[in-house]
C-alpha cells in the first residue's frame, strides 16, 4: 500500500473539517516522520504578496511594500507539477496577500493539484468571488475555505481593512460559498474595538452557513507592529476566552467555535513534527513557518527536495531558532524579534 493510500484510509472515516483529529491520526502514523520524503504532509503556497486590502494588523505586511521577487503563476504552476511529479501533496494552504489577484491562474494552480488528490484550505478576503468561481471551486476538495470577516457592521471591518465595499463583499461571497456546499469558515479579528461584539458575529457567522468561525487576537507581527493599540490587554484577553468558550457551548453540533493557537505554542509543536509543514513565500523563499523568519532555500535557485531532505529536520533544532521561541512572554508576543519587521533569516 503507497503513502496515498495509507493516509485516504487514515482520513476515511474522519471528516474532512475535523483538522485535528485527522493531524493527531497522522502523527500516530508517523505521517511526520523521516522516514519518506513524498508525498509531503502539507505546504502552505503565499502566492502573492499584493493585496487589494492594507489591513492595519496584516501579520505579513501584504499590500503595503512589494518584494522585489515574484513567483509568477507559471512558477506556481511548475512547482505544483514537480511536487505531484515527486510524489505529491496531501493537503496545501493557499493564501498569500489576496490569492484571488491571480485570477484563473489560480484556479489553474489548483486544477494540477487536484488532480492528484490535493486537500485545500483556502484563504480569501472575498472581494472577487463570482457565481463563476464558486461553480469551479465547488469542484474541489477542502479542509475550508476560509474568508476573513471582521466585524458585524461594515464600517468598522472596511476602516480596519482599509478599503470600502469590502465587508460588502465578503458577506455576500460567505452566503455564496456556503450556499454552494463549500465548507466555510469565518476567520475573525478581535481587537479591543470590536470585543464586546463575538457573540452577535457568531450570530451572524451562523446565518451566513457557516461550518466554522475561528476568533483570535492581532499577533504582533508585521503591520500590527505599527499599530499597538489593536493588541488586547490581559484582561481583555481573558474576556475574550469567556466569550469563545460562551459561544462554542451555545453553538455545540451546529457550529465550531475555536479559538486561534498561540503563537509559541504553535511553534513548539512544529518544532515537535518538523515534516509538518511549511510556507513557500511569494519570492520563493522556504519559510520554515510562517510566523518564525527563518528560512531554508529558495525554490527559484535551489532543488526543493534537496532542501527538504538536508535541513527540514534539523532547522528547529538550530540555536536561532531556539532562541526565537524562547524569546516569547507571557502575552505570547516576541517584542525582540517582531515577525516580518525584522529580515528573514538563512539557516
Amino acid at each position: 500500500m503507497n503513502n496515498r493510500e495509507r493516509y485516504n484510509n487514515i482520513i476515511n472515516n474522519i471528516g474532512l473539517q475535523d483538522e485535528e483529529r485527522i493531524s493527531k491520526a497522522l502523527k500516530q502514523k508517523g505521517f511526520y516522520s523521516a522516514s519518506n520524503t513524498y508525498p509531503l504532509s502539507s505546504l502552505l503556497f503565499e502566492l502573492t504578496s499584493f493585496c487589494n486590502c492594507n489591513c492595519r494588523h496584516c501579520y505579513n505586511k501584504s499590500g503595503g511594500l512589494i518584494e522585489s521577487t515574484q513567483m509568477s503563476p507559471r512558477h506556481w504552476q511548475n512547482f505544483a507539477k514537480y511536487l505531484i511529479e515527486k510524489g505529491g501533496l496531501f493537503e496545501c494552504l493557499i493564501s498569500g496577500g489576496e490569492p484571488f489577484l491571480l485570477g484563473d491562474e489560480l484556479l489553474r494552480l489548483m486544477d494540477i493539484l487536484h488532480n492528484d488528490g490535493t486537500i485545500f484550505t483556502l484563504e480569501t478576503n472575498g472581494y472577487f468571488i463570482t457565481d463563476s468561481i464558486v461553480n469551479r471551486l465547488s469542484n474541489y476538495l477542502y479542509h475550508w475555505l476560509q474568508i476573513s470577516i471582521d466585524g458585524v457592521s461594515k464600517v468598522y471591518h472596511d476602516n480596519f481593512r482599509r478599503l470600502q465595499g469590502s465587508w460588502d463583499r465578503a458577506v455576500k461571497s460567505a452566503e455564496m460559498i456556503s450556499n454552494a456546499g463549500i465548507p466555510l469558515k469565518i476567520a475573525h479579528i478581535v481587537t479591543p474595538y470590536n470585543l464586546y461584539d463575538v457573540g452577535r458575529m457568531c450570530e451572524m457567522a451562523f446565518r451566513l452557513g457557516a461550518s466554522n468561525i475561528i476568533i483570535g487576537e492581532v499577533c504582533l507581527s508585521g503591520r500590527a507592529h505599527e499599530n499597538p493599540e489593536l493588541l488586547l490587554s490581559k484582561k481583555e484577553r481573558l474576556v475574550l476566552t469567556d466569550f469563545i468558550l460562551e459561544n462554542r457551548a451555545k453553538y455545540e453540533g451546529r457550529m465550531i467555535v475555536k479559538s486561534s493557537n498561540s503563537v509559541k505554542s504553535g511553534l513548539l509543536n512544529h518544532a515537535q513534527h518538523p515534516r509538518s509543514g511549511a510556507v513557500i513565500r511569494p519570492n520563493g523563499d522556504i519559510r520554515i513557518d510562517g510566523m518564525a523568519p527563518f528560512i531554508i532555500g529558495n525554490i527559484l535557485k535551489d532543488d526543493f527536495t534537496m532542501i527538504w531532505e538536508k535541513k527540514i529536520d534539523c532547522c528547529w533544532k538550530d540555536p536561532r531558532v531556539q532562541y526565537f521561541i524562547s524569546t516569547f512572554e507571557e502575552d505570547d508576543r516576541n517584542r525582540e524579534m517582531v515577525n516580518y519587521c525584522i529580515d528573514d533569516i538563512l539557516l
